[in-house]
C-alpha cells in the first residue's frame, strides 16, 4: 500500500472520529421526537475540503456511528445517507477551486457558499427521513428548528477553516 494511500485511510477514521465526537458531545435538544442540534457537520464540512471523495465514507461512518452510541439507532440509517450527501458540494467546490484558481485554501466564496447548500441537503434530508418514519406534520416542525444546526456546522466550518488555512494544512495533506 501506498504512503500516501496510507494517510488517506488513516485521515479519513481520524473525522469519522471527529465527525462522532462533535455530535455527540457538542449538542443542544431539541424537538418532540428526540432529536438535537449538532456540529458535527463543521466536520463534514472540513472533510468535503480536505479529503475529497473520502470525505463521504467519514461522513457516513462517524454520523451513523454517533446515532447508534447515542441510543438513536433509528437514525443510523438515515444518517449513513445524509451525510455523505453533505460533503459532496465540498469536494465539488474544493476541486473545481484548486483546478480553476490553483489555490489550495479551505475558506473561499466557493465553500463558504457550499455551507447554505449542504444545510439544505441536511433539512430536506431529515425532513423527508422524519415525514416517513413518523409524520410530515412533525417533520416540519423539526425542520423550522433544525436550522439551527446548518448554522451553527457554518460558524464553526469557517472558524477552523481558516485557522487551518493559517498554518497551510494543506502541505501536510499531500
Amino acid at each position: 500500500m501506498k504512503k500516501s494511500s496510507l494517510k488517506k485511510i488513516v485521515i479519513t477514521a481520524m473525522f469519522a472520529a471527529l465527525i462522532a465526537v462533535m455530535t455527540a458531545f457538542i449538542k443542544i435538544p431539541i424537538g418532540a421526537n428526540g432529536g438535537y442540534v449538532h456540529l458535527g457537520d463543521s466536520m463534514i464540512y472540513l472533510a468535503g475540503c480536505l479529503l475529497g471523495p473520502y470525505a463521504a465514507i467519514a461522513a457516513s461512518i462517524g454520523g451513523a456511528l454517533e446515532d447508534i452510541l447515542a441510543g438513536a439507532a433509528i437514525w443510523a440509517i438515515p444518517t449513513a445517507i445524509i451525510k455523505p450527501i453533505n460533503s459532496i458540494p465540498f469536494i465539488i467546490a474544493t476541486a473545481h477551486y484548486v483546478k480553476k484558481k490553483g489555490c489550495h485554501k479551505i475558506i473561499h466564496p466557493s465553500t463558504v457558499l457550499m455551507t447554505v447548500i449542504s444545510g439544505l441537503i441536511t433539512i430536506f434530508g431529515y425532513y423527508i427521513a422524519e415525514g416517513l418514519m413518523f409524520s410530515f406534520e412533525a417533520a416540519l416542525i423539526s425542520s423550522w428548528i433544525g436550522i439551527i444546526q446548518p448554522v451553527g456546522g457554518a460558524v464553526i466550518f469557517i472558524v477552523v477553516g481558516c485557522a487551518l488555512d493559517k498554518i497551510k494544512i494543506q502541505k501536510y495533506l499531500d
